[in-house]
């Protein structure tokens, strides 16, 4: 008997384990740090899955045929305007055209990858995605979640609301910090192996200077000059991204007697990610 009620409890909680998943907002994302912010804003009501794994290239990812699967009944999408989604649209809108598509950073993308700002940068040039280095960016995207999580699901206005004014706190803080911070970073130049930083350089008073340039690293002349004006500037890290280790980061690096930091602007741990790329940007400058 006692095991007869075992088995229908058993049963009845994965029965209401299964109803609360059914129940959920199912959404997708194209990032990991999409993913942080859905889920702290939209909690136990959303459900979400991140197109990129840990380590992939936005560059050559290809969707897996369980990922199309689970789009197929999805209820949103979240993009953030990289390479792999202008090759996806038309196949989402043929397997979910009910899917709802926000487009998260296409407004707020207001300088190419060479620094350049939005007043100089000609409709039909690439413009840098990489919006959520910047914790004040970030604070947008968390503002289009909102609005589009509470439109899907109205009666969970408040629960999404309070998530979000947390998440504000958290990430002005974050931004305090990194200010403060780097306020001992006499530098004021950031050498990176891929240009992903620019939001981040912008928002805090750096230049990004990018070994990567229009999508090949630099060699030869142009590498020999890099490595005289980091000498100038006693530029003494290097920063590589997880995604692209270029030989001219490892060349550059070793000329200067550098250290390397390896950074991964794709991680889900948000918050964190940037407290450690900012902790090592200073360890680097001493």
């Amino acid at each position: 008997m006692a095991q007869g009620r075992l088995l229908l409890l058993t049963c009845y909680l994965v029965q209401s384990v299964t109803a609360q998943a059914m129940d959920r907002i199912s959404v997708f994302v194209s990032i990991p740090p999409q993913k942080y912010l859905v889920e702290r804003i939209g909690g136990y009501h959303v459900q979400v899955d991140v197109m990129l794994a840990p380590a992939q290239s936005t560059e050559t990812y290809e969707p897996s045929p369980k990922q199309l699967a689970k789009l197929a009944s999805a209820n949103i999408y979240f993009q953030i305007c990289v390479p792999f989604e202008r090759v996806l649209s038309d196949v989402i809108q043929e397997i979910n055209r009910s899917l709802k598509i926000v487009e998260c950073s296409e407004l707020m993308m207001d300088r190419d990858p060479g620094g350049q700002s939005r007043d100089h940068i000609d409709d039909q040039q690439i413009r840098d995605p990489h919006v959520w280095a910047s914790p004040l960016k970030a604070k947008e995207i968390a503002k289009q979640i909102l609005r589009e999580l509470t439109a899907s699901e109205p009666r969970s206005r408040e629960y999404f609301s309070a998530n979000y004014d947390s998440l504000i706190v958290d990430l002005d803080a974050l931004d305090a910090r990194i200010r403060d911070r780097l306020k001992a970073v006499k530098s004021r130049y950031l050498i990176v192996s891929h240009p992903s930083l620019g939001y981040y350089t912008d928002a805090y008073g750096f230049k990004q200077i990018a070994i990567e340039q229009k999508g090949k690293e630099i060699q030869g002349k142009a590498l020999v000059e890099l490595i005289q004006f980091a000498r100038r500037e006693k530029i003494h890290t290097v920063l590589v991204q997880k995604q692209f280790r270029h030989a001219s980061a490892e060349i550059l690096a070793r000329e200067l007697d550098a250290m390397v930091i390896e950074f991964d602007p794709f991680a889900e741990n948000y918050i964190e990610n940037l407290d450690f790329l900012t902790a090592e940007i200073v360890r680097g400058s001493w």
